[in-house]
């Protein structure tokens, strides 16, 4: 009997206390830049990943009050060392030609929509983000999309400053 009750209560204890295991914490992400604090560019310390943390202007609607939101979602991809570069020189060649396009660049985990443009005179850029399985942080399926950025706020997100 006494055997029976040690068996019980390790198997217990093993399910109570072995619930989870630690995956990811945030010492392993180095943080970039940022934009203000709209938009955070993050990697991690061994350049496996990195993620782009953002607010969604789109959704954002000034005009109501109940509808505005404020929170941050982010976009996760697969990088190396060299992706946060490639990505980086691709905003700074579009600023060099002023050349208005849409790029898309597809991860694993979704699409990077890269948006350069034009308005009242001034060349801008952002990213719009596609998840995979088409089901965003809130579980629908639109693209969600960051502020619009100069050269200058463009050089800080990507740590590029002097």
């Amino acid at each position: 009997m006494r055997k029976l009750i040690i068996f019980f209560f390790l198997l217990t204890s093993g399910i109570f206390f072995c619930q989870f295991t630690i995956s990811d914490t945030s010492d392993n992400w180095e943080k970039i830049g940022n934009v203000n604090a709209q938009t955070f560019l993050y990697q991690k310390k061994d350049n496996t990943k990195s993620k782009i943390q953002y607010r969604d202007f789109q959704q954002l609607n000034l005009l109501s009050p109940n509808k505005l939101d404020l929170n941050y979602y982010e976009f996760e991809f697969s990088s190396d060392e060299n992706t946060l570069d490639k990505i980086y020189e691709i905003f700074k060649d579009h600023f060099n030609s002023k050349k208005e396009e849409t790029i898309t660049l597809d991860f694993p985990e979704g699409k990077m929509i890269l948006e350069f443009g034009k308005s009242l005179g001034s060349y801008y850029c952002s990213f719009k983000f596609e998840k995979i399985n088409n089901l965003l942080d809130k579980g629908d399926g639109s693209i969600r999309m960051t502020g619009a950025m100069n050269k200058r706020q463009l050089d800080k997100l990507f740590g590029k400053t002097k």
